[in-house]
């Protein structure tokens, strides 16, 4: 039986959760745990009811951790004891994972210095903050660590670990099932394609966002640089 924690928080991205655990549902012999930082239910960033009964500091040995990203992440940023909770479990786990900025709570737990990782294209350039190499691809394998980038990568993240786990045909079955084949109205979907003006616009709209995500990720290694050297 694979043991899968998947953590989930307030004002997480909805697709960013639902979206993998679609592919992980569908994998044999999976346990999956969906837990919050307090073990209570959580709402999305649009008001979608996550239910999670297990706190993250009751989770034992995985083989799997998966966290989500999400408007969210900074309050994640803010808790040192749940950072220390998502290092102690990440560490023994086969693999350790995430989607979107799910990837920014795993920095600042340790667990991406050294690694290539991605996250959404908005907040790629944080990820050195925690010694991560940043890497513009939708999904990144770096040994056992997958990181997905924004929000709709949570299925081509989630079928890499299904291949990684059980081989390309079982992923491929789970791809056919779900009918995964996109066929986009628009060729809008990275800043690299996207119109520069449109590419402004956003980035001006989620400035604030930004900037707090930077300064909430810096404080978070710094605490645990000095945690660690004194301990």
């Amino acid at each position: 039986m694979t043991k899968l924690a998947a953590l989930v928080f307030d004002r997480m991205t909805n697709l960013d959760f639902v979206g993998p655990h679609e592919v992980f549902a569908r994998l044999p012999d999976i346990e999956i745990i969906i837990c919050s930082p307090d073990g209570k239910p959580v709402r999305t960033d649009f008001g979608m009811c996550v239910d999670a009964d297990t706190p993250l500091s009751a989770v034992g040995d995985v083989d799997i951790l998966f966290v989500a990203g999400g408007p969210g992440v900074g309050e994640l940023l803010k808790q040192a004891d749940l950072l220390e909770e998502m290092e102690r479990i990440g560490s023994g786990a086969g693999w350790v994972t995430s989607v979107c900025t799910g990837a920014l709570a795993l920095g600042a737990a340790g667990l991406l210095e050294g690694y290539r990782a991605t996250t959404h294209w908005a907040a790629l350039d944080i990820l050195p903050e925690f010694g991560a190499v940043p890497t513009r691809e939708r999904v990144v394998v770096d040994r056992n660590r997958i990181t997905g980038g924004g929000v709709t990568a949570g299925i081509d993240f989630g079928l890499r670990l299904a291949a990684a786990l059980h081989g390309d045909e079982l992923a491929k079955a789970i791809q056919l099932g779900l009918e995964y084949s996109p066929d986009l109205p628009f060729d809008a979907g990275t800043p690299e394609s996207a119109p520069p003006a449109l590419v402004e616009r956003f980035r001006g709209r989620i400035a604030k966002l930004t900037a707090e995500r930077l300064a909430l990720s810096r404080q978070a290694w710094a605490a645990r640089k000095l945690r660690t050297s004194s301990g």
